[in-house]
């Protein structure tokens, strides 16, 4: 049983009642859909208070909802969670004005392992063990937002005790790190716990820990013994990671959503991954407007818009990780047609004495025809302002343009082109190692001329390529 959808009123920002659909993994001989749902926004938007109501349904009691996280033009909350098998339940206050809540409807047993933003913990703490169902029943809602993870020490212990639970621990550690750190649970001669680092002859406790480190160690202890049905929340778990770490992380987050509920709220491109959109992931933008938080979901047919366009050999680069921020930026958006528009209408402008305004959409839509489509997606997930420049070739999509996203903005300029181009000769055709297979109708494939060597190219630059130094 996973989770299809949750609505929100009156909870922080969310004056109105929104509605969040969730992806929902699904495997079986022809299809495999991703269960992986990505959050975006800018800050104050409203992302961490869904990960919050996610959390609000655990614990061993209704949570009360304090003054400051009621929304004053409402003073009532109420979120209904619906699950794929029927179940609906629903927390609300039990009147106007008061802290306190109930369910209604039908409880679902399923719980939510809900990872922090805040994601600290003490560095000396006492002896304890968790199992995973207790540590989520002790970590429930907290009124006020906390900067450490009150029992996240007693999970350890957990680990530390058994061998084969350690080992499964560090190889996922090491699917994200690169390297298995060397660390124990030892005492100091006051009787408090800290977690004790080794690398050579030198160590250090968990008071000297990165915060990159500490996070990785509490998102992996979401994720290693978890088992396929689950359903895991976690807020921004880009915080203090370098990028390669994100890319890591990103791809345990799709391993495992194939057959979990993943749900992630982020700031980072490195987590909108086009793959899992083309399985079924959702993305999901939340924006703060006049009327509080409001969530806008991307349909499927702007999914499909977007993996077409991320398939496009002669412009890989119209998803690539700069246009990708166009999830995670503020209204403004400008689009192009090409690369060199990116570089040369700025150009432009100084010459003229001027700055445009707004950011530009990656490194252009890769031609004419693709504003269209990213017009679609941007009205998909509730921009309000997206300008387009043409070069004075495209009346006829010009036209177009205005006619069907008459709410958004359009320039033509008065050249066929943003620069003079020379006219091109003509070339003579290069065989390559990838060739249409005419006879399996397929679109690319490697020519079996070519298979010995390019599986020793391969080999060769793996065998090249894993460095078991990169720890150091």
């Amino acid at each position: 049983m996973f989770l299809q959808s949750m609505e929100i009123q009156g909870y922080r920002g969310f004056q109105q009642k929104q509605e969040i659909k969730f992806a929902i993994p699904k495997q079986d001989s022809v299809t495999e859909v991703s269960g992986l749902t990505i959050i975006t926004g800018s800050n104050n938007t409203g992302k961490s208070s869904i990960i919050e109501c996610l959390k609000a349904r655990e614990g061993y009691n209704p949570p009360s909802f304090p003054n400051g996280v009621r929304n004053s033009l409402i003073d009532k909350v109420q979120i209904e969670y619906l699950f794929d098998g029927g179940c609906k339940e629903i927390l609300m206050s039990v009147h106007k004005n008061s802290s306190e809540t109930k369910f209604e409807g039908t409880r679902c047993e399923k719980k939510i392992f809900v990872v922090p933003s805040r994601r600290a913990f003490e560095p000396y703490f006492s002896k304890s063990e968790l199992d995973r169902e207790s540590y989520i029943l002790n970590t429930a809602f907290q009124a006020k937002r906390s900067s450490l993870l009150d029992y996240f020490a007693y999970r350890l212990f957990s680990i530390e005790k058994n061998e084969d639970i350690k080992i499964n621990f560090n190889n996922m550690l090491e699917k994200v790190l690169g390297f298995i750190p060397e660390w124990a649970i030892d005492q100091s001669e006051i009787g408090q716990h800290f977690l004790k680092f080794t690398s050579g002859q030198n160590s250090h406790s968990s008071n000297g820990m990165g915060e990159g480190i500490v996070s990785i160690f509490v998102i992996v202890d979401a994720l290693y013994d978890s088992k396929p049905g689950d359903i895991i929340a976690i807020d921004e778990p880009e915080l203090s990671l370098h990028p390669s770490l994100q890319k890591r992380l990103s791809k345990l987050f799709v391993e495992y959503a194939k057959d979990r509920q993943i749900i992630i709220s982020t700031h980072s491109p490195y987590f909108v991954d086009i793959n899992a959109l083309a399985k079924g992931a959702a993305l999901v933008r939340v924006i703060s407007s006049d009327n509080g938080t409001i969530i806008y979901q991307l349909s499927s047919s702007s999914t499909n818009l977007i993996v077409r366009l991320a398939n496009n050999l002669h412009n890989p680069h119209t998803w690539g990780l700069d246009a990708r921020e166009f999830f995670f930026q503020e209204d403004g958006i400008i689009l192009v047609e090409g690369q060199e528009d990116v570089l040369l209408y700025p150009k432009i402008a100084k010459q003229l004495g001027k700055e445009i305004q707004g950011s530009f959409f990656g490194w252009g839509a890769g031609g004419a025809g693709n504003i269209r489509h990213l017009c679609s997606i941007a009205k998909d997930l509730g921009f309000k302002r997206v300008a387009a420049i043409l070069d004075g070739d495209k009346k006829g999509c010009f036209e177009d343009l205005k006619t069907e996203f008459s709410e958004y903005h359009f320039e033509i300029i008065p050249a066929d082109d943003i620069k003079t181009k020379p006219a091109c000769k003509a070339t003579p055709e290069k065989p390559g190692l990838l060739d249409k297979d005419k006879d399996k109708d397929k679109d690319l494939v490697l020519q079996s001329q070519y298979f010995e060597a390019m599986n020793s190219i391969v080999d060769n630059l793996n065998g090249y390529l894993q460095d078991e130094g990169t720890h150091c």
